[in-house]
C-alpha cells in the first residue's frame, strides 16, 4: 500500500562523493609510489657509479701489478686527467669517464712504496661530488 509516506530502506551502493574520496586518495598513494621509484632509480643509479669506480679501480691496480718495474719507479702516476697512451692509463681514464660522467677526473699520486687512486666526479641527481679513494702497492 501507498499513503503517500515515503520510508527509506537501507542505503544499497555508494554515494558520488564517497567515490570521490577513494579515487582521491588512491591518487595520492599512486602518486606517492611514483616519487619512491623516481628517488629510487636516482640512488640506484648513483649507487651503479660508485660501484663501477671501484671496479675500474682494481682494474688500475692490476695494470700496475702487470708491469711491476714501471709501477715502482712511480710511472703511472699522472694528475692531469688524462693519464699515458704508453701505460694504458688513457685507456683507463675513459673508461671511468664512461662509467661515471665525464667530468670525472681520475688522479693517480706515487708515495714511495704505494699508489693513491682518487677518482672524482659531480652527481646532479644527488647534488653531491662523489671521490673513491683507494691505496695500491704495486
Amino acid at each position: 500500500m501507498n499513503n503517500g509516506v515515503h520510508t527509506f530502506n537501507k542505503q544499497q551502493g555508494v554515494s558520488l562523493l564517497e567515490v570521490l574520496v577513494s579515487v582521491l586518495v588512491l591518487g595520492i598513494g599512486l602518486l606517492g609510489v611514483a616519487a619512491l621509484q623516481t628517488s629510487s632509480m636516482r640512488n640506484t643509479n648513483s649507487s651503479l657509479e660508485k660501484t663501477m669506480a671501484v671496479i675500474l679501480t682494481d682494474t688500475l691496480a692490476e695494470l700496475l701489478r702487470a708491469n711491476p718495474q714501471a709501477a715502482r719507479l712511480g710511472n703511472y702516476a699522472f694528475s692531469d686527467c688524462v693519464g699515458s697512451v704508453e701505460l694504458g692509463t688513457a685507456g683507463w681514464v675513459q673508461d671511468v669517464q664512461q662509467a661515471t660522467r665525464e667530468d670525472a677526473c681520475p688522479v693517480v699520486t706515487w708515495e714511495g712504496d704505494r699508489y693513491t687512486v682518487t677518482i672524482t666526479w659531480g652527481d646532479e641527481r644527488l647534488n653531491t661530488e662523489n671521490s673513491i679513494v683507494t691505496q695500491v702497492m704495486p
